[in-house]
C-alpha cells in the first residue's frame, strides 16, 4: 500500500521503537491493544486473527491460508479461541473485514491479531491498525477506500502482536534453508535477501546480521552478507552487486530469501532468464558463468510457523 505521507510518519515511528516504546520483535514486546477491559485467558471465547499481506498470485496465498487448520491444530483441545482466520491485506479474500466480521457472528468476546510479517514495516505500524479502525487519519481513510478496503467497526477489544522476528523462527527457518542447499560450507558464501524498510532499516539490519551470524556459527561457512529486494523489485541494484562480491570471495553462493511465502529461487530465475535492456541495448548479466543456487522456499512452509503463531497468541491473552 503506497501513501505519499508514511515516509513523513515513519521517522517518529523508527524513534519510538528505538527507544523501546514499542516492543515489537521483542520477545518481552508488549502487544498494541484497544483497551485494557481483562479477559479471562482461557474462557475459549477470543478470536484469534492471522494477517498476511496478501498477493495476485494463488501460489503466494496457498500456504498462507493452509495455516488456519494447522494453527487450529497447534492450539490443542484446550484451545482459548474460539475462532481462527487467516486474512489477506490486499488483492484476494478472506479481507481483514471479512475476519473481524465472522470472529463477530462466532459470538467472540474480543480479537487478538498477530500480522504474519518479517519485521516491523509501514504495514505493521499504520496499514494493519488503520484496517483494523485502531489507527484514524483522513488521507489514509481515501486510499484504503479507493484500494477497495474496508475499515474495520467494530466494538470488540483488538489486539496486535509482534511481527514474525519475535523468537527464533526466522533465524531457525532460514538457518534450515541453508543447510538444505549447502554442500561444502568452506567454497560457500550465503546472501540473504529480504523486504526491508527504508524508514526502519537499522531494526531490518540487526535482524539480518543475527540471522547471518548463526547461519555462519551454525555451518562454518565464513562469507554472508544481505540485501533488500522487494520480491524482484530492484534484484539487480539491490541484490545483484552483494551477489557478485559474495561470488569473488567463494565459488558457490547460497540465497535463501526471508519471506513469509516465497523464495530466492523465482526472482533469481527471472533476473537470469530477463536481459535488461536500456535504451533497447542489453546489458550483459552479471551473474552468468557464476555458480549460485537458490532456496525455492521462504518461511513457509514451516513446521514452526503454526507453533509461533499460537504461542504469539496466546501470550497476547494473559
Amino acid at each position: 500500500m503506497k501513501r505519499f505521507y508514511r515516509q513523513l510518519l515513519i521517522g517518529l515511528v523508527l524513534s519510538v521503537v528505538l527507544a523501546g516504546a514499542v516492543g515489537y520483535g521483542t520477545n518481552n514486546a508488549p502487544a498494541i491493544t484497544e483497551n485494557t477491559t481483562p479477559t479471562a485467558m482461557s474462557d475459549g471465547s477470543a478470536g484469534l486473527l492471522v494477517i498476511a499481506h496478501g498477493a495476485p498470485m494463488p501460489a503466494w496465498n496457498k500456504p498462507v491460508l493452509a495455516l488456519e487448520k494447522q494453527v487450529v491444530k497447534a492450539l490443542g483441545p484446550n484451545s482459548p479461541f474460539k475462532k481462527v482466520k487467516v486474512v489477506l491485506m490486499e488483492f484476494v479474500k478472506p479481507s481483514v473485514a471479512d475476519g473481524v466480521a465472522e470472529m463477530e457472528r462466532a459470538g467472540c468476546s474480543r480479537i487478538v491479531a498477530v500480522p504474519l510479517l518479517i519485521a516491523p514495516s509501514s504495514h505493521s505500524h499504520w496499514d494493519i491498525p488503520a484496517l483494523l479502525g485502531l489507527y484514524s487519519d483522513e488521507k489514509m481513510k481515501a486510499e484504503l477506500a479507493e484500494e477497495g478496503a474496508t475499515i474495520v467497526k467494530s466494538k470488540l477489544p483488538i489486539t496486535v502482536t509482534a511481527t514474525l522476528d519475535s523468537g527464533e523462527l526466522l533465524v531457525e527457518t532460514m538457518l534450515a534453508r541453508v543447510k538444505e542447499l549447502s554442500k561444502n560450507p568452506a567454497e560457500e558464501a550465503v546472501i540473504v535477501l529480504a523486504h526491508g524498510d527504508d524508514g526502519l532499516k537499522p531494526y531490518w539490519d540487526a535482524l539480518m546480521k543475527r540471522i547471518t551470524y548463526n547461519i555462519c556459527g551454525k555451518t562454518g561457512i565464513t562469507h554472508a552478507d544481505w540485501a533488500y529486494v522487494h520480491v524482484g523489485q530492484g534484484y539487480r541494484s539491490g541484490g545483484v552487486p552483494a551477489i557478485m562480491a559474495a561470488a569473488e570471495n567463494r565459488k558457490r553462493v547460497l540465497l535463501v530469501g526471508c519471506y513469509v511465502s516465497m523464495g530466492a529461487a523465482g526472482m533469481h530465475k527471472r533476473f537470469m532468464n530477463r536481459p535488461t535492456r536500456i535504451h533497447g541495448m542489453a546489458l550483459p548479466n552479471p551473474l552468468k558463468g557464476k555458480d549460485i543456487v537458490a532456496a525455492k522456499h521462504g518461511l513457509l512452509p514451516s513446521p514452526g510457523a503454526a507453533e509461533w503463531i499460537a504461542k504469539t497468541a496466546k501470550a497476547a491473552l494473559r
